[in-house]
């Protein structure tokens, strides 16, 4: 039983109410309960990590424990510059257009706080990364979901329509939950409809190594789009670290000056050892990640025949590391999931998480976990099937 409010009168500002604690994480917590393997979270294992970035953290650990300047360490924001240049082929200047911050998460939040206005439309596609609902409500713009489930494509007709009442649009590319990769054409509609009214795009790139397709290209390397994005990435998922918690948003400096606002004064700055083993980890070789996709692309080929074997229906992704998969049950995808935890002893996300109303009839994998977890996971699945 919560305890009881002492106050007399209604308390939770505006910006939190009808919000809810993240789904996906709540998913965690049952796994630890039930003494499930998590399969809903995107937590990689610990030696996933290179060792050598491990080190470095370790090591700065003994030298390097104060603030850094708020917008980073400037051997990190010097390495990000050059590194992002290769990969993106666009120039962000490490003095003016790359801030450090404290995870992507902070980096799309701080984006948008700075540059979503009360009132101002904020274009998204569902299923969604879950935080980018809350993130617009506590900026205070009105949600804009255009539906993707059925093909994961974008429908060139409902964005421009879409677009002519709103200031922002939100691309997660890779997308989370889906693992879609949005087409070159795709982008090119998104590159025309942002310079047609205006828009500000924010991307999360924060899976762009994890991919398994050639059809792969980031959003500001398409058209003008780099004029008008927040690149918001960061270290968690290319390096297995996160709870390290260091992200990068790369802009323009427009837009960099004023996300460098709200940064300034909710997180002062990321932490500074990890920032320190973020300059190592840039220095990776390229054969790095390549192995890392590799891996992963095995990992997930491993669950996809696995789900299939134990009669559920997976969707197999082209980038990131979950896997939507539908289930032959008439239960919502809530109870099914719980299920999963308590009968299979497997935990996974409920699909209506990712979206902004209602239920959905499937559930999100990940394979972030090592092949002897997955195999293990599988097996129990076999062994307690119920559906």
């Amino acid at each position: 039983m919560p305890n009881p409010s002492p106050f007399s009168r209604s308390i939770g500002s505006e910006r939190v109410d009808g919000m809810r604690e993240s789904v996906i994480r709540e998913m965690t917590r049952e796994a630890h309960r039930h003494d499930a393997i998590n399969l809903s979270q995107g937590i990689p294992d610990e030696d996933e990590t290179p060792p050598q970035v491990k080190r470095a953290a370790k090591d700065a650990i003994d030298t390097s424990s104060q603030y850094t300047i708020t917008w980073g360490l400037p051997e990190l924001r010097e390495a990000i510059s050059e590194r992002y240049a290769d990969w993106k082929g666009v120039a962000y200047d490490p003095e003016t257009a790359v801030t450090v911050t404290t995870g992507t998460s902070e980096a799309v939040v701080s984006t948008l706080l700075a540059l979503c206005n009360p009132g101002d439309g904020v274009i998204y596609f569902e299923p969604t990364y879950e935080s980018y609902i809350p993130a617009v409500q506590f900026a205070g713009g009105r949600l804009i979901p255009l539906d993707i489930t059925d093909n994961l494509e974008i429908d060139p007709d409902e964005l421009r329509d879409a677009a002519k009442d709103a200031s922002i649009l939100i691309l997660n590319h890779p997308h989370n939950p889906t693992g879609n990769v949005f087409t070159p054409s795709e982008l090119e509609r998104i590159a025309d409809v942002a310079a047609e009214e205006d828009l500000i795009v924010v991307t999360d790139e924060i899976y762009e190594h994890i991919v398994y397709t050639d059809d792969y290209v980031s959003p500001v390397e398409v058209g003008d789009l780099a004029e008008r994005t927040v690149v918001c990435t960061g270290m968690s998922k290319t390096y297995s670290v996160t709870g390290w918690r260091v992200g990068f948003a790369l802009a323009p400096e427009p837009l960099s000056a004023e996300l460098r606002k709200v940064h300034d004064y909710t997180s002062i700055c990321a932490p500074t050892p990890f920032q320190k083993a973020g300059v190592e980890a840039l220095a990776l070789p390229e054969e790095y990640y390549a192995d890392l996709a590799s891996s992963y692309e095995r990992r997930r080929d491993m669950l996809y025949d696995g789900l299939r074997t134990v009669g559920l229906e997976p969707v197999k992704p082209d980038g990131a590391y979950y896997m939507l998969t539908r289930y032959p049950k008439d239960v919502d995808d809530t109870e099914f999931a719980l299920q999963l935890i308590r009968e299979a002893g497997v935990a996974v996300v409920p699909g209506s998480s990712f979206y902004t109303e209602g239920t959905a009839d499937w559930v999100r994998f990940t394979f972030s976990r090592n092949e002897e977890t997955i195999e293990e996971a599988l097996y129990r699945l076999d062994e307690n099937r119920f559906w």
